[in-house]
């Protein structure tokens, strides 16, 4: 793609030990864990169909559909589903001063605003075009920031990928 450069756009912050409050601890000793089951089984109900679809494709295809499958705007709703939903009910963990659940899901949501800042940072001019390489997890939400920014036109990697084309 004649790119002269790449960058590491992703952010995570090494967390403090002595701050860091173990979710399914704090959980268990407050009487919360039937909000750790529910979460839990959200994401096992959830990630059913996705997770046997890609372990299918990892035994009999390539790297290419694999990538085609994480990259079709279903399997990216449906990865992001899996990935938030059961946060939020994780999220209510915590007392009248203590938001243990809600912080980790600050932290998510702040790594993934973090990448959205570090890709603006590289931009150069508006003709640049550039190569996102992410976790699947992270695409609905840095797609979602580069969108509402306005300042981007995000292109689907689909193309790239068929066959015909390679």
């Amino acid at each position: 793609m004649q790119h002269s450069k790449i960058y590491c756009v992703d952010w995570f912050q090494t967390a403090d030990e002595e701050e860091t409050v173990d979710v399914e601890a704090f959980a268990k000793t407050h009487n919360q864990s039937g909000l750790l089951e529910k979460a839990n089984a959200m994401v096992q109900a959830m990630a059913q169909d996705p997770l046997t679809t890609l372990a299918e494709i990892q035994k009999t295809g390539s790297v290419i559909d694999m990538l085609r499958f994480l990259n079709q705007e279903e399997t990216i709703c449906i990865l992001h589903e899996i990935n938030m939903l059961p946060q939020f009910t994780l999220a209510q963990i915590g007392t009248v001063d203590q938001y243990v659940g809600l912080d980790w899901l600050l932290g998510w949501y702040e790594r993934n605003l973090k990448i959205f800042v570090n890709l603006t940072r590289i931009t150069e001019s508006d003709d640049d075009r550039i190569l996102l390489i992410i976790g699947a997890g992270h695409v609905f939400l840095v797609q979602q920031f580069l969108e509402d920014s306005e300042d981007y036109i995000i292109e689907s990697p689909l193309e790239y990928l068929d066959s015909a084309v390679m």
